[in-house]
């Protein structure tokens, strides 16, 4: 048993060596419009400092407008550098992205309105590259409870989020 988790330890580590994540195709402005719903994210390249080591990582915002009226706007200035154990929304950070596999994010979404895990953000964002200027946005809230909570004994009941969830968006 000792030897597979060694073997596996090994392994993983020659993956996240020789994979590399495609920030910069990442990096601007996407948008998704239907009807009368203008659904924007900004993202941008930035780096985590955590207490022994640095993560190269995703920093976003996002806007919403509906019937023109804007309901949610998180797009302001995102600094370049995040301390991991300052709470991301009031470094403006509202979305948290990272991977180690080409044209594929996974991310922690820091719903304003709705509020998930009492604010600390919920993990179960994908975001999928499908061309140089299309982009695949999906939320899972279930994944994101599930990974948060599960054993916790504390509620799982879903509650939606603020922003569309399974979108294609185009960049500006």
């Amino acid at each position: 048993m000792k030897r597979i988790g060694v073997i596996l330890a090994l392994v993983l580590t020659c993956m996240e060596m020789f994979s590399q994540a495609n920030y910069d195709a990442f990096v601007g402005t996407w948008v998704y419009q239907k009807n009368d719903t203008v659904f924007k994210i900004q993202l941008q390249k930035g780096i985590i400092k955590f207490t022994s080591w640095d993560e190269y990582a995703i920093f976003g915002g996002y806007y919403l407008s509906v019937k023109g009226m804007v309901k949610e706007n998180y797009i302001k200035t995102i600094p370049t550098t995040w301390n991991g154990s300052t709470h991301a929304p009031s470094c403006n950070i509202y979305l948290y992205a990272s991977s180690d596999t080409p044209n594929y994010l996974g991310f922690t979404f820091y719903d304003q309105r709705m509020q998930h895990i009492n604010g600390t953000g919920i993990p179960g964002g994908k975001m999928n590259l499908i061309g140089s200027d299309k982009l695949h946005w999906k939320l899972n809230e279930e994944d994101g409870l599930y990974v948060m909570l599960e054993g916790s004994g504390e509620d799982m009941t879903p509650r939606g989020f603020s922003v569309p969830i399974d979108v294609i968006m185009t960049k500006e």
